[in-house]
């Protein structure tokens, strides 16, 4: 593989391509999905909706927070896939309804009378006021509307396990082949580490796990998959495009980080050292925001245009409010208070300064252990493509907190991108050497 970066006309118009084509079949797949009928799928939603009552809301496993499940935004899925056709597709696509209610713990049971009224051609209830979440895409409706003219919700999740665990089986075999068993391991134990294991069970946590997985089986792919940095770019491009499309800001970052650390841990990784090496995930990072940025904001236009609704300041607004400091638990969230709390947190768990004991060994057997100045060049790629997540979570900080519970899971390139760079940057034998010299 050769490691050009993307660059020229050529490069434009094959970015521009792929980002058109892949916009367009989104857009023509949302809409056939809008033009589903709706009786069967409010049929299997009203089948769904015990399940998600007697689960409630926010059903939390082992007592742990960052397993703790999010049935509300489900929720809000299956109540815009039941509301799909209260007008013709494009509207309704673009408008995306779903309903507010007074008090959002009793959502699932307005969606039982959402369903029965609509069932029985009566009045909507009265506590029930439509809402358009036109901001977003909503993406994920190309497979669960469809899937939900079929299937109750419980059986969705059985299907969504099945894809991604057959997804994450292929990547794992392709890297283990392409690259060595060392990688394939690291890659499990990203997964691992997030609790892949509950992904499934959520239609907002698996789509940019899908969309990752998905890319990364693009990356190893021998015959159609990227042979250099230019070709990684175009497809992240697609990435990104698809990302806006379906996700609802979950883990996005994740479409991004994992491609790409698969594609560093199997290029030859001593084709050329130093600084350069960074220039393919600079590019492709950038590459991978403008389809995201360029989406997202043409549904603010299309959304606007169609519905006459002013979607565009709806989602500056919104932006502002996930970026800029704002009040969790009556906290204001500026770095100052995040940074005290987290400190008055672990100190009163006595956790503060073992952290730091901890932290501060970790550095010093990582300097003894590097392998030197050239290796530590060559493995830097690795190196920014673990920051990506971090600087992710933390330039949308509001939202990373008060969703931290599932925002968490967008470390997974940090792990599998650390351990690859720790790897390919240290050694044993070179801390030993260092060891046996001061002796």
């Amino acid at each position: 593989m050769r490691q050009k970066s993307p660059s020229g006309p050529a490069f434009l118009g094959r970015a521009a391509a792929a980002f058109a084509v892949s916009f367009a079949l989104l857009f023509v797949l949302l809409f056939a999905a809008y033009c589903v009928p709706g009786a069967p799928v409010r049929r299997n939603i009203a089948r769904s909706v015990p399940l998600l009552q007697q689960e409630g809301l926010y059903p939390e496993y082992f007592g742990f927070k960052l397993f703790q499940m999010d049935n509300y935004t489900d929720t809000i899925m299956l109540f815009e896939a039941a509301a799909a056709d209260e007008t013709d597709p494009l509207t309704a696509m673009m408008r995306a309804t779903t309903y507010n209610v007074d008090n959002f713990e009793t959502m699932q049971d307005d969606l039982a009378d959402y369903l029965d009224a609509r069932q029985n051609g009566d009045d909507l209830p009265g506590d029930l006021d439509a809402f358009s979440y036109a901001r977003y895409w909503h993406g994920y409706l190309i497979w669960l509307r469809p899937l939900l003219a079929f299937l109750s919700y419980g059986q969705v999740r059985l299907v969504q396990y099945v894809v991604l665990f057959a997804l994450l089986a292929l990547v794992l075999a392709r890297l283990w082949k392409q690259a060595g068993w060392r990688p394939a391991v690291w890659f499990l134990l990203s997964q691992l580490a997030v609790s892949v294991f509950f992904v499934p069970r959520q239609v907002q946590f698996f789509t940019t796990f899908f969309l990752a997985y998905a890319g990364c089986a693009w990356v190893l792919d021998r015959r159609f998959g990227p042979r250099t940095a230019t070709d990684l770019a175009v497809g992240l491009v697609v990435l990104g495009t698809a990302t806006a499309f379906c996700d609802l800001l979950v883990t996005p970052i994740l479409t991004l980080g994992l491609p790409m650390a698969v594609w560093l841990v199997c290029v030859p990784q001593r084709l050329c050292a130093g600084v350069r090496q960074c220039a393919p995930v600079v590019a492709g990072s950038l590459c991978w925001g403008v389809g995201y940025g360029v989406c997202w904001g043409l549904k603010w236009v299309l959304a606007g245009l169609v519905t006459g609704e002013n979607v565009i300041a709806d989602a500056v607004h919104q932006m502002g409010v996930r970026t800029a400091a704002d009040t969790w638990h009556g906290m204001e969230l500026t770095w100052g208070n995040i940074f005290a709390f987290v400190y008055d947190t672990l100190q009163s768990k006595g956790l503060f300064w073992p952290l730091v004991v901890l932290a501060v060994l970790c550095v010093a057997l990582f300097v003894l252990c590097l392998r030197g100045k050239d290796a530590l060049l060559r493995a830097l790629p690795l190196g920014l493509t673990a920051l990506m997540a971090p600087v992710w979570l933390a330039v949308l900080r509001t939202h990373s907190i008060q969703h931290g519970w599932f925002t968490w899971r967008a470390l997974a390139p940090t792990v599998f991108a650390g351990l690859a760079f720790l790897y390919y940057s240290c050694g044993l034998k070179a801390g030993l050497r260092r060891l046996r010299r001061q002796q």
